[in-house]
């Protein structure tokens, strides 16, 4: 009897043990337990996982994660371009997290067959990075932490949304780079922040997700607000660059801006600190509201 009662708790402890998540492409992801050893393939993995108290728990990360600081001690296992799977496998990972637009089938498919559980992220928009917060808390044993980071991510954006009731609406251009010209278009998040702070992208509906774009075609446009991913140090580059184009009226009353790319494009807590510098830059071409 007792080794019956055994045997009935083992198993009680081993299903509860089971974690059970479902990827952003709607793939059902099993391990037996909470991940021990994390293969990260992406930045905005990476800052999430240490967001939620599991940076510890990365053995391997992308060539871009530098935030926090301990993430550029972890290391490289990919670029954006390709993975060295002799070296995932040697890491002895129990999960490997991938970004779908960001790695792509040519690095994420290839992972599938080493028979490790890949789980695959694809957060469109800012109302969805709580639950992405949740899942890697599910995912990672970080289940508490997670919850409190996911509560105060939804109560700061619904802040910074509240705040823009009723305010107008302001054209925005949101360059990637100049040379040649790239933005993004509705189905990036970049385009969901430009929505939340009362603007719209003026080449939401351009295919594919990053368009590159002619300078006719943002004349044509006619932002109010021109916004670029970068530092301060390239901010009178990128001012000087659109001098030429005096007919658009972000040129003529100098509304354009440099955001940090990290801010912007990287789908982790500090997104919401670039909806603010987004939020903020838009502001001043509403001079009457």
């Amino acid at each position: 009897m007792r080794v019956l009662m055994f045997i009935l708790a083992w198993l009680s402890v081993t299903v509860a043990a089971e974690v059970i998540v479902v990827d952003d492409n709607g793939q059902q992801v099993k391990l037996s337990g909470p991940a021990k050893r994390i293969i990260s393939l992406a930045p905005n993995i990476t800052e999430v996982l240490f967001y939620i108290g599991a940076g510890d728990q990365i053995v391997g990360a992308d060539e871009y994660s530098n935030y926090p600081e301990a993430a550029k001690d972890i290391l490289r296992v990919n670029n954006h371009a390709a993975a060295n799977y002799e070296l995932i496998l040697s890491l002895k990972p129990d999960l490997v997290i991938a970004w779908q637009s960001g790695n792509g089938d040519k690095i994420i498919d290839p992972l599938r067959k080493l028979d490790i559980p890949v789980f695959v992220v694809e957060t469109k928009k800012m109302d969805a990075i709580p639950s992405l917060f949740r899942r890697f808390g599910e995912l990672s044993g970080h289940r508490d932490l997670a919850e409190q980071r996911a509560a105060t991510f939804s109560l700061r954006l619904k802040e910074l949304r509240t705040a823009q009731v009723g305010k107008s609406v302001v054209k925005v251009f949101y360059q990637i780079w100049d040379e040649p010209l790239i933005t993004l278009n509705r189905e990036h998040m970049v385009s969901d922040i430009i929505n939340l702070c009362g603007g719209v992208n003026v080449f939401s509906d351009a295919i594919p997700l990053v368009p590159y774009v002619n300078i006719e075609s943002v004349v044509a446009a006619d932002p109010e607000v021109i916004i670029a991913g970068g530092s301060r140090q390239d901010e009178p580059k990128r001012f000087e660059s659109w001098q030429q184009w005096s007919g658009i009226s972000a040129v003529i009353n100098k509304h354009i801006y440099l955001i940090p790319s990290d801010l912007m494009q990287r789908h982790s807590a500090r997104i919401l600190d670039g909806a603010a510098l987004m939020c903020a830059h838009l502001d001043s071409a509403r001079p009457n509201d």
